[in-house]
């Protein structure tokens, strides 16, 4: 039986760099982007496609609760379905900065239990690491303030912890400045992967 890691971090942590990595250095592992999900979702039931980056830029305008609950219960469905397969690896922020402060749509207390990870694990940065990686590649993020960063990072920590103790399972936060390589055996040591 594979194991299920929640992964998650504040933006430009590196959280897709890493399951990218993941998934070409792990032979029976598989990936879900929570945004790329989102993406898809969206824009099935819209004739407006929208990207990614759109979808950063207006998240809250064109994202409701009812469209992450669709994509929690499919995306439960496929791990409960995947996880005697492969490991699986869920990419996942739901700590959003918005025009307004900060939004958060957590899995529900029932949702995370169905979801079942074996692990949580936070990735973080400095950030002026943050602020250097959106400036060179913003990807439709605003560049935030110093604050702000703060404030994301530590909101998305706190809610991994919250997950972590809810569920009585490990909650990792890692460094995700080191060598990509080094983050990878990392994520792999405490997980308990191969």
């Amino acid at each position: 039986m594979g194991k299920v890691i929640y992964l998650t971090g504040s933006p430009a942590s590196g959280k897709s760099s890493l399951c990218e990595l993941l998934e070409t250095s792990i032979a029976n592992l598989q990936a879900y982007s929570y945004s790329k999900l989102l993406r898809d979702y969206l824009n099935r039931r819209s004739d407006k496609p929208i990207d990614e980056s759109g979808i950063r830029q207006h998240s809250a305008q064109v994202v409701t609760r009812d469209d992450v609950d669709a994509v929690d219960r499919w995306l439960i469905e496929e791990v409960q379905t995947r996880r005697s397969e492969r490991h699986l690896v869920i990419d996942s922020h739901p700590v959003t900065k918005e025009r307004y402060g900060f939004r958060i749509t957590p899995f529900t207390v029932d949702q995370l239990k169905a979801l079942n990870p074996d692990v949580i694990v936070c990735l973080y940065i400095d950030p002026a690491e943050t602020k250097n990686r959106i400036t060179q590649d913003a990807a439709g993020r605003p560049l935030p303030s110093d604050f702000e960063i703060g404030m994301h990072a530590e909101l998305q920590a706190t809610l991994a912890m919250q997950y972590a103790m809810l569920l009585g399972i490990p909650c990792y936060l890692l460094d995700s400045s080191v060598a990509r390589a080094e983050l990878v055996t990392n994520l792999c040591d405490v997980a308990g992967i191969a």
